[in-house]
C-alpha cells in the first residue's frame, strides 16, 4: 500500500494527529511530524476486515474518516460487535505495547473507514521519549480491559 501523506478533506497526517485524536495530546510537534511522515492511509469498504484476531498488528490504527466495528467470538462461536470507533479514535496499541496479537477482529463499518496507520516501530519510539504520552497509552489499555464487554451467549 503507498504511503500517502494527504487526504481527507486537505488535511496532512500531521494535522489529523495534533488536532483530532485526543490520545495524541501534547505531543511535540516533533514526534508528531515523525509519525505522520511514515504514516499510511488505508481505505476499507464497508464489512472489509482491517485487522483479523490473531493477526500480528503491524502499527497503531486511527479512524479517520467513517467507523470501524470491534468483532469478539461469542460463547456460541459467532461473531458478535462489541464495540464501535469513530474519527480519532485508536486500535491496536494493546499488541503494539504488550508485543502480542491482535485479540479483536476490526471491521470497516457505515460507508467504510479510512484508517491512518503508523508503523509500530516508530509507534514504540514516541512512546520511550515521551513519558506523558506512555501513560496516556498504558490508561487506555487498562481502560479497555476493564471495560465491560457483553457479548451474547
Amino acid at each position: 500500500m503507498p504511503r500517502v501523506r494527504s487526504y481527507h478533506e486537505g488535511m496532512d497526517a500531521l494535522a489529523f494527529l495534533r488536532d483530532r485524536v485526543s490520545l495524541f495530546a501534547g505531543v511535540s510537534d516533533e514526534n508528531l511530524a515523525a509519525l505522520a511522515r511514515v504514516s499510511e492511509v488505508l481505505s476499507f469498504k464497508a464489512g472489509q476486515t482491517i485487522l483479523f484476531k490473531g493477526a500480528t498488528v503491524d502499527g497503531l490504527h486511527i479512524v479517520v474518516t467513517g467507523q470501524a466495528d470491534v468483532h469478539m467470538r461469542a460463547s456460541n462461536k459467532t461473531m458478535v460487535r462489541v464495540a464501535e470507533l469513530s474519527e480519532g479514535e485508536v486500535f491496536g496499541e494493546m499488541s503494539i505495547v504488550e508485543m502480542g496479537i491482535a485479540g479483536a477482529t476490526i471491521k470497516a463499518s457505515g460507508n467504510g473507514a479510512v484508517v491512518l496507520m503508523l508503523p509500530q516501530e516508530s509507534f514504540r519510539r514516541v512512546l520511550q521519549q515521551d513519558e506523558a504520552f506512555a501513560v496516556r497509552v498504558n490508561v487506555l489499555i487498562v481502560s479497555r480491559r476493564s471495560a465491560p464487554v457483553s457479548i451474547p451467549a
